[in-house]
């Protein structure tokens, strides 16, 4: 074996081993960054050498890192954005079934007072008309007879309106255009919306297939959303009807805009209850009943506001009856 011994003080020497440390030096500083985090650091080694090919292996191994770390992150971004989806859905419907366990209670509690009050206030009613037929001419009596009538009436209506929340009954299903019930809505209440210097637009898909629903709930329903925005425009406005398929093409949306007062944040969670109310008159049972008649049919309505601005309605209607063989009274 030959051995050819080179002097350490030699200049090659000096010169290789000065750069064997340098880029050695260089490797640990990227190893370090690296380590820190600093994925687009690279080491410079462009030579032919072991050096060399460490260096751009060393690099590869970077830009896989970054890679990888580029693609958990992505994925740690998708992986967040479906746990908040998904959470919003958990809490949309934890909302529904409470609200819909709270309206079971209330129809129970409705339908039996309803019926206690009815009998009673029915002998009042025909009283107060035997009575008011025996004393056919005008004073005191006759005043006070007509006001315990009238005031008879309301609560019957009052009653009435409990029953019809109460009372989930079978839905008589059958073909129907909703566009069609929409006009027929419109025509009912058009007359009184002029009066009040409330227009009504109409912004109807005429595409949309008919589908199997009770024609006259939907219609209450389309009248109790009408009536609401109209009484929400005392100066006037305007209510634009809309009818159009769900993006994810299972629903036919309604929706119900007006331009009126609006609704505070603060009564969301209690515009669905029975009795809530902002009006100085009706008995707060609408949206209440309306909102039985859709979740039984399998939909939700949904609620968009802004004080001041007016307020939107949706109505969202399946294409297919989703709803649990017509469940008892019980959602934006």
């Amino acid at each position: 074996m030959i051995r050819i011994l080179v002097a350490d003080d030699h200049p090659i020497v000096r010169q290789g081993l000065k750069q064997i440390i340098s880029d050695s030096h260089d490797m640990v500083v990227a190893t370090d960054k690296i380590a820190r985090g600093d994925l687009s650091h690279e080491v410079e080694g462009e030579g032919g050498d072991e050096i060399g090919h460490l260096a751009r292996s060393f690099n590869r191994m970077t830009e896989d890192l970054r890679a990888a770390h580029d693609d958990l992150t992505q994925w740690g971004r998708t992986l967040e954005k479906r746990v908040e989806e998904r959470t919003q859905q958990l809490r949309e419907t934890q909302g529904q079934l409470i609200q819909s366990e709270k309206l079971a209670s209330l129809g129970k509690m409705a339908a039996g007072v309803a019926h206690e009050i009815n009998n009673p206030l029915t002998s009042i009613l025909i009283n107060t008309h035997l009575l008011l037929e025996g004393h056919p001419e005008a004073g005191e009596e006759a005043e006070s007879l007509t006001l315990i009538a009238e005031e008879a009436a309301r609560c019957a209506m009052i009653v009435s309106g409990l029953l019809n929340f109460a009372r989930q009954t079978p839905a008589q299903e059958a073909r129907a255009d909703v566009n069609g019930i929409i006009d027929r809505t419109v025509q009912l209440h058009e007359m009184q919306a002029s009066v009040r210097n409330i227009r009504i637009d109409k912004n109807l898909d005429r595409s949309l297939p008919p589908i199997d629903l009770d024609k006259n709930k939907i219609q209450q329903v389309f009248s109790n959303l009408t009536m609401n925005a109209r009484e929400a425009m005392p100066e006037g406005g305007t209510l634009t009807i809309t009818s159009r398929l769900s993006r994810d093409g299972e629903f036919q949306e309604i929706s119900f805009a007006d331009t009126g007062v609006g609704i505070p944040k603060e009564n969301f969670p209690k515009l669905f209850d029975p009795f809530f109310t902002t009006k100085s008159f009706g008995t707060g049972l609408g949206l209440a009943v309306s909102y039985g008649i859709i979740r039984q049919r399998g939909g939700t309505i949904e609620v968009q506001s802004e004080v001041g601005r007016g307020s939107i309605f949706t109505v969202r209607i399946p294409l297919v009856d989703k709803s649990e063989e017509n469940p008892t009274m019980k959602e934006a």
